[in-house]
């Protein structure tokens, strides 16, 4: 019965969010270095804050948010900070494959009455002409009432980067995907990795099934030996009506922790209007977070951050926001602190302890695995040392 009212609370959620709040959000993420046409009426569209932005480690809805890197996979509740299995399947122990919670994947995505997961299958295949990589992507989803699973598209271009960073706008998913990079050896041995190769910008109408590439997002790396073993791209958010996708690379193989991460990457920031289809990069530097008509960047090598609040726009020195800076309220969050950009003042969170999103007038903060939550005023936040 516990499941059942979970299930109806997200639904309930999603019915009820409309345009502005907390509505669109993102966290940037740039890989280690092991890993590493739509239609609309008009441009009030896209300004209207009817998107929303998910990730692995964000995957954050209006009323609460889905969180756990291994399945299975648990919702928290900001109203009742209540935590419950994301399974509605009767008398499920959550501890087999057949859990919903576990079927779901790394990056589920709550939609209208579902949700959404990508199933993804790649390997190595004998046929007739000897050896051949081959991706089998597939989009499911799972009813929120039933539990009951269906297939919604199938493809075989690209595997989604489904961890990486999405967003929904106007009922389409638009994500990245990556070739994965298929090399052969002269002895006819095929070795693929999502690090390299051709990295696609891709969408999907969650209500028609309707999959679409819009093609390579960028080429010129390939020039770089390097680049074919540490290029990534994926979506870090929605932004002045426009999604914004982060590509990295290294011109040259740089294998040394002591060495910062965008010291040893060339990192670029592209935008793409889902109104004309076109993709371009951005002047803008690649974001730590945006929110409708909000962007948070770090000014890197400089020692400084810059937040732009609609038509404001403030520079906290001595702030970086690295990859996971947030700004809610006047208040750049980066790591365990927090900056009042009006007066400039530096603020504690106090020992691991960082900050998750707003609820209300409530600060959602999480310790820095991400495993305890726990909901603040503005004055219990403002007493944390």
């Amino acid at each position: 019965m516990k499941n059942k009212i979970l299930f109806a609370t997200v639904i309930v959620a999603f019915l009820t969010s409309g345009c502005g709040g907390n509505d669109v959000t993102s966290k940037g993420n740039i890989q280690s270095d092991s890993d590493f046409t739509s239609t609309h009426s008009d441009d009030s569209v896209h300004n209207c804050i009817d998107a929303q932005y998910i990730d692995s480690g964000e995957n954050i809805y209006d009323n609460g948010m889905i969180y756990g890197s291994d399945a299975p996979k648990t919702y928290l509740d900001f109203e009742t900070m209540e935590k419950t299995v994301l399974c509605a399947l009767p008398n499920c122990n959550h501890s087999t494959s057949e859990c919903i919670a576990a079927k779901i994947g790394r990056t589920p995505i709550i939609f209208n009455d579902y949700i959404y997961y990508f199933d993804v299958k790649d390997g190595v295949k004998e046929n007739s002409d000897g050896r051949e990589f081959y991706i089998d992507s597939q989009l499911k989803r799972v009813s929120l009432t039933n539990s009951e699973i269906e297939d919604i598209v199938q493809f075989t271009d690209c595997e989604p980067r489904e961890y990486g960073g999405c967003v929904i706008l106007d009922g389409i998913l638009y994500f990245c995907g990556d070739d994965m990079n298929p090399t052969k050896d002269e002895y006819g041995g095929i070795s693929y990795a999502n690090g390299g190769g051709t990295h696609f910008l891709c969408s999907i109408d969650l209500n028609t099934g309707e999959y679409v590439n819009y093609g390579s997002i960028y080429d010129e790396d390939k020039q770089y030996e390097s680049s074919a073993q540490t290029s990534t791209a994926h979506v870090i958010g929605y932004y002045n009506s426009k999604i914004y996708i982060q590509y990295s690379f290294m011109k040259e193989y740089i294998d040394d922790p002591n060495i910062e991460t965008r010291e040893k990457f060339t990192i670029l920031n592209f935008e793409f209007d889902p109104l004309t289809g076109n993709l371009s990069q951005s002047e803008l530097l690649s974001g730590s977070f945006m929110n409708g008509n909000t962007y948070v960047c770090s000014n890197y090598p400089d020692n400084s951050s810059t937040v732009i609040d609609g038509d404001q726009k403030y520079t906290i020195n001595g702030a970086d926001a690295k990859f996971v800076g947030k700004y809610f309220d006047k208040k750049l969050f980066v790591y365990d602190r927090w900056y009042d950009v009006t007066d400039k003042s530096l603020h504690l969170l106090g020992e691991d302890r960082k900050f998750v999103t707003m609820y209300e007038n409530f600060y959602i903060i999480s310790n820095q695995s991400g495993t305890r939550y726990e909901k603040l005023t503005e004055e219990e936040l403002l007493a944390l040392k």
